[in-house]
């Protein structure tokens, strides 16, 4: 067995991943805890986050995150025995009073301030009514600044408001155009404090941001009735979905972290980094963005790392995990 020094990237050996795809990608997320524990005996999942498909979702309002009690029950069973967190997504903005009752959501919160060995499950919420009923009624868990909240506060870019959101929450969501914002970033005190989305691959200073977080909260609200056309039309023109934009605007490409970049903020002090899958069929985009910046890639352990994240695609075929 390898040490974990000898498989973690040197370039942020301390970095602490939250990794997308709870109550979704289950089965693949807990192949990888697994597998990398037993063979090369680092335990790099620590912390997942996701949500069911529900009223107070968003971000995920997808028919394949439509889950029976019993699956998310098993689910959050597999993530507590081996010990690893979860920050559930609750992270629609419109929730209201009239909203807090919804049976779903109160069942995961009681089980998982419940199932709660690490003492650190959490919610990632935009709504106060949200934030107030988590704190009165489920005070074990940790509450979180979800990067919807800051949208549409308008706080991007704005050291004092991210201030003040940690004067109130666990920790905090940094808005994806402020991942890059490093004299703003610079002024942020106790760094451990937040939370900086690595693979975002929405575009840089994405004009539509606002109204896709609305359109998928009123979506989870009323899945099956509710239809925005002018944000269809927006969305077209916006070079969301155009490859050529993503990758050669300058002005527009993706959000996504590069090495130098990562680099910068671990210097300055982050260690928090959240790996995205939200709007994926599956999880192998995750897992491949998870073992690009987790795993080392330098000459000396380069053979040894392709070959263990060979071993590791091969045993998700055949393995089949206890959930």
């Amino acid at each position: 067995m390898s040490s974990p020094a000898s498989i973690v990237n040197p370039h942020w050996p301390e970095a602490f991943w939250d990794v997308s795809g709870a109550f979704v990608n289950d089965r693949e997320l807990l192949l990888f805890h697994d597998f990398f524990l037993q063979f090369a005996g680092v335990k790099l999942l620590k912390l997942v986050h996701g949500s069911p498909l529900f009223l107070w979702n968003s971000g995920r309002v997808m028919q394949h995150a439509i889950c029976t009690p019993e699956q998310m029950r098993n689910a959050g069973n597999a993530y507590a025995r081996r010990e690893i967190a979860v920050d559930l997504t609750f992270s629609n903005h419109l929730i209201r009073k009239e909203h807090l009752s919804d049976p779903t959501g109160n069942a995961l919160l009681a089980f998982f301030e419940k199932q709660n060995p690490t003492g650190n499950n959490a919610v990632i919420c935009a709504s106060d009514a949200l934030f107030e009923h988590i704190g009165k009624n489920y005070p074990k868990l940790r509450r979180v600044s979800s990067i919807l909240k800051v949208t549409v506060e308008n706080g991007r870019g704005n050291a004092d408001y991210y201030r003040r959101l940690a004067e109130r929450f666990d920790k905090v969501m940094i808005h994806p155009d402020d991942s890059v914002n490093f004299a703003m970033l610079e002024k942020l005190e106790d760094k451990d404090r937040y939370e900086i989305l690595v693979n975002e691959y929405c575009i840089r200073g994405c004009k539509i941001r606002p109204w896709h977080y609305k359109y998928l909260s009123s979506l989870a609200l009323n899945y099956f009735g509710h239809v925005d056309e002018k944000f269809n039309e927006r969305w077209k023109v916006n070079g969301c979905s155009d490859l050529n934009v993503l990758v050669r605007d300058p002005e527009r490409n993706v959000a996504a972290l590069t090495q130098e970049e990562m680099r910068r903020l671990y210097d300055m002090g982050f260690r928090k980094f959240k790996v995205q899958g939200r709007g994926m069929l599956n999880g192998a985009g995750v897992l491949f963005d998870l073992l690009r910046l987790a795993l080392r890639t330098d000459v000396p352990g380069e053979n040894f790392m392709q070959r263990l994240k060979l071993q590791f695609l091969e045993a998700t075929a055949a393995a089949n995990p206890q959930i």
